[in-house]
């Protein structure tokens, strides 16, 4: 396989929707089995999963199987081609026939269980991403998973008022509001970059949001609103400058005066 002819982003089609759920399943069982062993989950990194695809379509289109291509390159190789940062790497490979998809994903990782130097990759603490890859030949399918220890490029998350509170609140005219958010980043097995701050907007119904609180850490604030329905909105930073996306906005009704 010759990966410095490659681009960064293979040009070969998504996989259909049967592919994409099985390299989800792949990972799903992997962190299954990596929860029973009280480790962190491998969050499924976009640019890893297109490396593991590209190696798992290379050994379908050059008839091989192995680590190490017929040019002499690896995983390594193409992460660094495709301009994917790490500190760290690795790479179970495997195939399957005659199996449906969600069979062999279950298989495979059963396998890759089974044997001590696999086990020990899908149970590295070293890793924090990893990327599945399928590519399907007739019967034959083949499995790659390339973990990588990476910066935190995950979001973290935010939402105004308890989980399950409704999204819409009536206050009285005449009190001040006290709206309340809270939020995490979401954690990896290592390197998790933790919570910066929450940045809030409002805006009065019809109009444009405004940023009325940017980058605090505090999680509640007071208002004294004008009759008329208000939305608020949140969202969080890590310490990587990662942002959530402005969640649904919470509506608050504030009646006008009553008229005697």
């Amino acid at each position: 396989m010759l990966l410095t002819l490659l681009p960064a982003v293979t040009l070969a089609a998504d996989p259909p929707d049967p592919v994409l759920s099985a390299e989800w399943a792949v990972l799903s069982e992997v962190n299954r089995f990596r929860d029973n062993q009280g480790l962190g989950p491998l969050r499924m990194a976009e640019d890893v999963r297109e490396v593991s695809r590209e190696r798992s379509r290379s050994m379908k289109r050059l008839d091989y199987f192995g680590h190490v291509s017929p040019s002499g390159n690896d995983a390594s190789d193409l992460l660094r081609s495709s301009g994917v940062g790490y500190r760290a790497w690795g790479e179970v490979i495997g195939w399957t026939v005659n199996m449906e998809l969600g069979e062999g994903s279950r298989w495979m990782v059963d396998w890759w269980k089974n044997s001590p130097v696999h086990r020990e990759l899908m149970l590295s603490r070293a890793f924090n991403y990893a990327g599945v890859g399928i590519a399907q030949e007739g019967s034959r399918v083949i499995w790659t998973i390339v973990f990588v220890n990476q910066a935190d490029s995950t979001a973290p998350v935010a939402r105004i008022g308890r989980p399950n509170r409704t999204s819409s609140l009536r206050v009285a005219a005449t009190t001040q509001t006290v709206l309340r958010w809270w939020g995490h980043d979401r954690p990896l097995a290592t390197r998790t970059a933790g919570l910066d701050s929450f940045s809030i907007q409002h805006k009065v119904q019809g109009g444009r949001w405004q940023t009325v609180i940017e980058r605090t850490t505090a999680r509640e604030a007071s208002w004294n609103l004008s009759p008329g329905s208000h939305l608020f909105r949140v969202r969080a930073r890590d310490n990587r400058g990662n942002t959530s996306y402005w969640q649904d906005a919470t509506r608050i009704e504030v009646p006008g005066p009553r008229v005697l």
